[in-house]
């Protein structure tokens, strides 16, 4: 008796694997730019490099602002007048928390009636420095960017994938992927953007998936090599050798062999 195989193994021809490679980018959503909320000049600063790890409150640099020195001698005024007349001392404290000045910092000026030279600027969000735009001395206007921030806590990995290739991917598909510079390590992301468009140059198109990165793990740039497992669909038909179909006139029927049969066996199957 001559048996074969027929049908597909788990992970075989009933699926198919597609290769794919990419890097890791910052998240753009994550991205920010640090500014200046008060006009002045540079008198120290705290970060001083780029790549530096910032955290949202922190001391970024301190200006020394000579237009704010009138504003805060109209507020020690108005608290002396405040009797006479409040709303004088209510616009004086709004004229400064136009500056983004803290309450907590108004309200030590209007206690001690002292004349603040320098104001800190606070760090808005977290993130790691891409790029430092100032030096101590420089004059910064107000809104003028200061740091280009990104969060790296969560991370774009992105893949490249044949035009052929897309009509078989979909948004919700799994990847697994490693990298070189982390091994014995493996990842997963599930697509969540596919670049509409097509590069002329590789004709590929960009596959997005987003990846939690509170370990700082996955860096910017770092190469990734991926896979997405595929089943081949329900629409697949099995195959059978031409001379195993026997021919009964109404019927066409095979013989199947029983797996776990104690001697061979075989089972008549229409």
């Amino acid at each position: 008796i001559q048996t074969t195989i027929v049908g597909a193994s788990a992970g075989s021809a009933g699926s198919k694997t597609l290769r794919l490679s990419g890097n890791v980018q910052a998240d753009e959503r994550l991205a920010s730019s640090q500014v200046a909320h008060v006009p002045g000049r540079i008198e120290k600063l705290y970060v001083t490099f780029t790549g530096e790890q910032v955290s949202k409150g922190q001391k970024l640099a301190d200006l020394y602002v000579p237009e704010l020195i009138t504003a805060q001698r109209e507020l020690i005024e108005a608290r002396k007048l405040i009797d006479v007349n409040p709303g004088l001392l209510t616009a004086a404290r709004n004229k400064l928390r136009y500056w983004k000045i803290p309450d907590a910092t108004i309200s030590r000026i209007e206690e001690e009636g002292t004349i603040q030279e320098t104001f800190t600027v606070f760090a808005d969000e977290s993130g790691i420095v891409t790029n430092k735009m100032v030096a101590v001395g420089d004059y910064v206007r107000q809104g003028e960017p200061l740091f280009a921030l990104v969060n790296l806590s969560k991370v774009w990995v992105l893949f490249e994938a044949y035009e052929d290739d897309l009509a078989r991917l979909k948004i919700g598909d799994r990847i697994e992927f490693t990298t070189p510079a982390i091994p014995n390590r493996t990842f997963n992301a599930r697509i969540t953007f596919i670049d509409p468009t097509i590069d002329p140059r590789t004709r590929t198109a960009s596959l997005r998936t987003e990846v939690d990165n509170k370990q700082r793990l996955l860096k910017p740039e770092m190469l990734v090599y991926g896979s997405l497992l595929q089943n081949a669909g329900t629409n697949a038909t099995l195959m059978v050798p031409q001379s195993a179909v026997l021919w009964t006139g109404p019927r066409s029927a095979v013989y199947v062999k029983l797996a776990d049969a104690s001697i061979p066996s075989f089972q008549f199957r229409e």
